[in-house]
């Protein structure tokens, strides 16, 4: 059985190995806020991991990810922290990014069509768009 802290560690190395074939330097770097730093076109993002490891349980063409922090007041993660939120879905070993400025709630939902070749690099685009 996979712990939280190993899913949690795949997925960031996969982002990792991710940004370095879309020519984005990185660094791992988990922090209070972030977990990695990646280096685009002059431009620094604090980037923060999140990690399925497997389908939503209620739907299972959905993945779901908390997009906040802590354990017992969830706080929602914040441009104060990061720049941009990296959710991996573990199973399909595909990223897709988004900026934290457009988050709204404590979790987000991604249909699994979503999660497609090249939604790495269209998705990155986007995202670093409005940081």
């Amino acid at each position: 059985m996979k712990t939280e802290v190993v899913v949690g560690q795949a997925g960031e190395y996969l982002v990792a190995s991710v940004f370095y074939e879309m020519g984005v330097q990185c660094v791992v770097a988990p922090t209070q806020g972030f977990d990695l730093v990646a280096f685009d076109n002059g431009e620094v993002y604090r980037v923060e991991v999140k990690t399925a490891s497997k389908n939503y349980a209620i739907k299972k063409s959905l993945y779901s990810f908390s997009t906040s922090r802590g354990s017992k007041s969830k706080k929602r993660i914040s441009a104060e922290t990061c720049d941009v939120l990296a959710l991996v879905a573990l199973p399909l070993r595909r990223v897709f990014f988004i900026s934290t400025a457009t988050l709204t709630g404590k979790n987000k939902r991604l249909s699994q069509s979503r999660f497609v070749q090249g939604c790495e690099v269209a998705s990155w685009k986007e995202a670093t768009t409005w940081t």
